[in-house]
């Protein structure tokens, strides 16, 4: 209550990405194992309920910090002090690129959301190499590496650069995501066309040497017919997760009323929840369990993570529910989550995944 009365309200009086930066810059206190352990001990939900093994990775908790929160690995062992069980790094392109002028992050408090218009800004995948060597890689960490097209990259050159992006990246942290679906670059929503995206994911297949999970990230916008190609294409090539869903380009059925509602860029938070709740039902229900789904979109607490696991989800994202949420968010939505498992009568997370996926039809 003290970040949501007190602390929230100062920090929305000042510029979105200025906030963030100071905030990334100050959670790196959080490296040293003392301030670490004080933090997680408050924070830690032991569940045996919510813990998970999949693809041979200990999730501690099925939520994981959604990518664009830590887009240069600046912090990646500091997030889990929360209460997330895995953290994304990234997005991060082959070539380097500054990404869109500034401003290009606002709120929308009435919203619960905020607008991002970043455009994957990152020094490149060589860069981040020794950027995230540097980290060292703690192990009661699991890292999902995001890799995204270069906006300098021509379409028909997005399976080569997706993989010079890989093949600097690839086994440095436990999990690949090839992220398909940024709102903020032009044409970039294209590569979820099945024409684009088979060459990627061939492409990727070949160079997988160290044979990691390798997961998809998608929009909120396609359509069943989009939708299927992505099904028929993640069973094709074993793809370990499908990640819905992305920021929303589209706003005509929103209904926003925050004053920055008409900025540019893609909109995340609480009113594009039901959206991804649909796509995460249909990508269960017509995927025969040769994939998991990762869901993200409008998580702010307890109920809004069991809706997206009752809708086929398997683990969790949240990014925007954090900002709004603050430090002790994570903690209450774990043991919120661990409440409604056990007055469910559910002895484990995975029993309900998918129990209400007929509720939520596209």
């Amino acid at each position: 209550m003290l970040y949501q009365k007190i602390i929230r309200p100062i920090l929305f009086l000042f510029d979105a990405e200025k906030v963030h930066s100071f905030t990334i810059k100050y959670l790196k206190i959080l490296n040293y194992s003392f301030f670490y352990n004080i933090v997680n001990r408050i924070t830690r939900v032991d569940s045996l309920r919510l813990k998970q093994q999949i693809w041979g990775l200990d999730f501690k908790t099925p939520i994981g910090l959604a990518a664009g929160m830590d887009k240069h690995a600046a912090v990646p062992n500091a997030w889990p002090a929360f209460g997330f069980g895995w953290v994304q790094i990234g997005s991060i392109t082959n070539l380097e690129q500054p990404g869109n002028p500034k401003p290009r992050l606002w709120r929308l408090p009435k919203d619960r959301g905020i607008v991002v218009y970043y455009g994957i800004p990152n020094p490149g995948a060589a860069a981040m190499v020794d950027k995230i060597k540097q980290q060292g890689k703690n192990k009661k960490t699991l890292w999902s590496v995001s890799i995204a097209k270069s906006t300098r990259a021509p379409m028909e050159g997005a399976a080569e650069d997706y993989g010079m992006a890989f093949e600097f990246l690839n086994g440095l942290g436990d999990i690949i995501t090839i992220n398909l679906s940024c709102p903020n670059v032009k044409d970039f929503t294209g590569l979820q066309k099945k024409e684009i995206l088979e060459p990627i994911l061939n492409n990727i297949a070949s160079l997988n040497k160290y044979n990691q999970p390798i997961w998809l990230k998608i929009g909120p916008d396609l359509n069943t017919a989009e939708l299927d190609d992505i099904i028929y294409l993640a069973k094709k090539y074993k793809v370990a997760a499908i990640v819905a869903c992305n920021l929303s380009k589209k706003r005509d059925h929103l209904n926003l009323k925050s004053k920055n509602r008409d900025k540019q860029g893609g909109v995340s938070g609480k009113s594009i929840a039901l959206q991804s709740n649909k796509i995460i039902s249909y990508l269960y229900k017509n995927g025969e369990n040769k994939y998991k789904i990762v869901g993200v979109g409008g998580i702010f607490d307890a109920t809004d993570a069991y809706d997206k696991i009752k809708a086929g989800a398997d683990l969790l994202q949240i990014a925007t529910g954090f900002i709004y949420g603050g430090p002790m968010s994570i903690h209450a939505i774990n043991k919120g989550l661990d409440k409604h498992l056990k007055q469910d009568n559910f002895g484990h997370i995975s029993k309900a995944v998918g129990i209400e996926a007929d509720k939520y039809a596209l």
